[in-house]
């Protein structure tokens, strides 16, 4: 019998070889630590999530899962380290929508493309967004808030609480379709903007309700509509935009896990599986709650579509606004 060429030989075994370390690499995965990319600082609302998932993760997969705060260019530095990241599993991105939908087109030089360089694997929370004023405020309803901003101009303040947010693109949208005259100033995140609120530092802001619910309830802010479809049971009595005519204005944060394009389907199906399971303990949803949000879920092939879909809202909502990073 003839014998095969050494090179073939070879080539056979490294097929073999490979074949085999296709089919144990979702069984093992993971089999060492896996990083979870939170690109903001630490103690906000997508680190919170973060540590909520890196913690329920490490326990359904039996490897840790650890949270790595790189922020920093609103989200866009530790956004990058993922898309650029090797597509195994061991890196991956908890994020905001700023840096992949939200905030893509007033950022510029992004060194990634979200549809191209990034595989969503999951929505995983949401939330609601209120308009609140200081407490010394004088407009009592939004219709007289508008009516104030409308003749003075720059003579009511609305805070930016984050460059490329969702709350930053509907204030100037509001600006835009209510003709208000307001005075914009950016802030780094809703901790200081909230505190600039409470201090009548500022006049007034859109906010995720988890971050301002405690001081509405104590009459420490005033509300004067929330941005979602229906009134929240949270805050009964506070009417919706849409209700006040303003239908476009029907928006929530939310928050998804992503991992390199390219990462093997095992691994995205394995880590979708076990966050299809991250809120079933009521301790998690009332983690979860307790920060004013509500866990949720998608397929990868679902979350992809929504990515998509927000990135293209977005963008025309910043050609219609004229929105610029400063």
């Amino acid at each position: 019998m003839k014998l095969l060429p050494k090179f073939l030989l070879r080539a056979m075994l490294a097929l073999t070889v490979a074949c085999f370390g296709c089919g144990a690499f979702a069984g093992g995965y993971p089999d060492h630590p896996v990083r979870i990319i939170v690109p903001f600082p630490p103690a906000g609302p997508t680190d919170i999530i973060g540590r909520l998932v890196a913690l329920r993760l490490s326990e359904l997969l039996g490897q840790q899962f650890v949270v790595e705060n790189r922020g920093g260019a609103n989200g866009v530095i530790g956004t990058t380290v993922v898309a650029k990241a090797a597509p195994d599993g061991y890196t991956i991105l908890l994020t905001a929508s700023g840096p992949v939908a939200s905030g893509l087109a007033l950022y510029h030089g992004i060194p990634y493309d979200v549809v191209r360089d990034l595989a969503p694997i999951a929505i995983v929370a949401r939330s609601d967004i209120v308009l609140v004023a200081r407490p010394d405020f004088p407009a009592k309803s939004f219709q007289e808030f508008l009516d104030t901003a409308k003749t003075k101009p720059d003579g009511v303040s609305a805070e930016l609480n984050t460059i490329g947010s969702i709350h930053h693109l509907l204030t100037e949208l509001l600006r835009v379709r209510t003709g208000a005259k307001l005075l914009t100033v950016p802030y780094k995140g809703s901790g200081p903007a909230i505190v600039d609120l409470l201090g009548s530092h500022i006049d007034v802001g859109f906010e995720s309700v988890p971050g301002v619910v405690s001081y509405i309830r104590s009459h420490q802010l005033r509300a004067y509509a929330v941005a979602s479809d229906k009134r929240l049971a949270s805050m009964p009595d506070v009417p919706t935009l849409k209700e006040l005519g303003l239908t476009e204005f029907v928006a929530e944060p939310w928050w998804a896990v992503m991992a390199p394009a390219g990462t093997p389907q095992e691994v995205i199906d394995k880590l979708s599986a076990a966050l299809a399971k991250v809120a079933e303990p009521q301790a998690v949803k009332d983690q979860f709650s307790a920060q004013g949000m509500t866990a949720d879920w998608t397929t990868p092939a679902d979350a992809a579509q929504f990515v998509k879909t927000e990135v293209a809202r977005w963008a025309d909502i910043v050609k219609v606004t004229g929105a610029k990073m400063d």
